[in-house]
């Protein structure tokens, strides 16, 4: 089981390493630049880019969460999953081509790129840099945490903290090696493992259904919807809408869509998208297999393993594993790809092209090394901003959409919304409350618009162009 999962890590690295010879052999064509080691230079076709956009939307949190959803929560988490997933496709598809445009007009390689060029505003650039790097910190934790489960398993006797650090050193080699053309390359492997393992998992659980159990039956718990669903219909649907249209403003994916060779890779990718959902109806049998034969499961997350290995053997496991831990470190490698511009480009501006990847590369082991140390700290703080992360990315959707169809829409209109927006969902989150059912960060969009679209009458912009309708 150990062999085979370290061989597959093994070639991952390896894969990493060849991406790095593709990168050398651009240099005399001048892609030897930040942009090229954080957006590939926008060279990606229409199937590299599927791997590396379309592919990284199902991660650790497919593998592991979905089925452990499933296990624990039953049909509602079901139908809130699949909504939101369903509805995010076709809104990158409309989104992702305008933003393509976008990038390729300034020149950029983060969001705060765009905004600052566009609306000629430091100011703007940094609040909506700042903003995004401390939305994204929970994330490297949450993928850490995903992997700790994993690791402890494959290796109970070693300590976990040294398997998170190897780990981390993993990404940061992805990284360093060959910016986001590794994440890309070593997506195939890791997407190829993950279709692998789920399709055989499901398929042996269908073969052994009616066979005999790991034990007594166990009883399935009673259904209830996530924390992301769990003030009724209203807030489940407005939390789908929320997630949907936010999923277009996520950072990485800004970059994933800035590394299209054109807009109609972007579309391609999302027409073939759907294939990737066979996986979610095999591992809900997978989850209901646990439950009806009593496999031993310590807790929901580890459903999938758990099934694994009652119907895999040892070194079957091993791959299995090896795609999960993947799953996770091209997750927390296209995030160290997202936050690490957002200090070197952003915050510190100036910086030559060799100096933004020589600082990223430290800012990146910085953040790699503190994710790690909070998965051993209970901090509630983790949880809340990885639920408020849509909350607050979703927010500059209305500047997005006004820059593109608004020509006089002013930066301090574009501030005055995000700002209005972040003091109501501040002020939501410290009442504990959900105003009239409906997610907090979908009103703090609407406010955000209107705000937009008040300072836009009031004070519109001299000189400004809308970018639809630009040669």
């Amino acid at each position: 089981m150990i062999a085979s999962f370290v061989l597959i890590m093994a070639l991952s690295l390896g894969i990493a390493l060849w991406a790095r010879r593709g990168r050398k052999r651009g240099q005399g064509q001048g892609h030897d630049d930040a942009r090229a080691f954080f957006v590939a230079g926008g060279q990606f076709g229409a199937l590299l880019f599927f791997f590396l956009s379309v592919g990284e939307t199902y991660s650790i949190a497919t593998m592991l969460g979905f089925p452990g959803g499933v296990y624990a929560g039953g049909d509602s988490f079901v139908l809130w999953f699949f909504g939101y997933i369903l509805l995010a496709g076709p809104c990158l598809y409309f989104l992702g081509p305008w933003i393509w445009r976008a990038g390729s007009l300034y020149g950029s390689a983060t969001i705060p790129d765009f905004f600052r060029a566009h609306f000629d505003s430091r100011a703007l650039e940094i609040l909506i840099a700042a903003g995004a790097i401390v939305l994204l910190v929970p994330i490297g934790t949450m993928q850490f945490l995903g992997m700790k489960l994993v690791l402890a398993a494959l290796v109970p006797q070693a300590p976990v903290m040294a398997l998170l650090g190897a780990a981390g050193l993993l990404t940061f080699a992805y990284v360093a090696l060959a910016g986001l053309r590794a994440s890309a390359f070593v997506a195939v492997l890791k997407d190829v493992l993950m279709l692998g393992s789920i399709l055989l998992v499901g398929a042996l659980a269908i073969a052994h259904w009616n066979g005999a159990g790991a034990g007594a039956t166990l009883p399935a718990p009673a259904p209830s919807l996530p924390p992301a669903a769990g003030g009724g219909l209203p807030f489940a649907i407005s939390t789908i809408l929320l997630q949907a249209v936010g999923f277009a403003m996520i950072p990485q994916n800004w970059a994933f869509i800035f590394s299209a060779r054109d807009p109609r890779a972007i579309q391609r990718a999302q027409v073939i998208a759907p294939l990737y959902m066979v996986m979610f109806p095999l591992l809900m049998v997978v989850a209901y297999f646990a439950q009806r034969h009593g496999i031993a499961v310590p807790r929901p997350d580890f459903v999938f393993l758990a099934v694994a290995m009652a119907l895999l053997p040892g070194w079957v496991v091993g791959l299995v594993m090896a795609a999960v831990v993947l799953s996770g470190l091209m997750i927390l490698s296209s995030v160290c790809l997202a936050i690490a511009p957002l200090f070197t480009r952003n915050l510190v501006p100036g910086l030559g092209n060799r100096a933004q990847q020589g600082w990223s590369k430290a800012v990146i082991a910085v953040f790699l090394a503190l994710s790690i140390l909070a998965t051993q700290a209970k901090v509630p703080l983790i949880a809340t901003l990885n639920n408020v992360f849509y909350f607050g990315i979703v927010q500059t959707l209305p500047g997005f959409v006004g820059a593109l169809l608004v020509a006089r829409m002013p930066a301090r209109g574009v501030l005055a919304g995000i700002g209005a927006a972040g003091v109501f969902i501040v002020w939501v989150r410290l009442a504990g409350g959900a105003p009239g059912g409906i997610n907090p960060g979908l009103i703090g969009l609407a406010i955000n618009a209107l705000v937009v679209a008040a300072c836009t009458a009031l004070w519109p912009r001299e000189g400004g162009r809308a970018i639809i309708g630009r040669d």
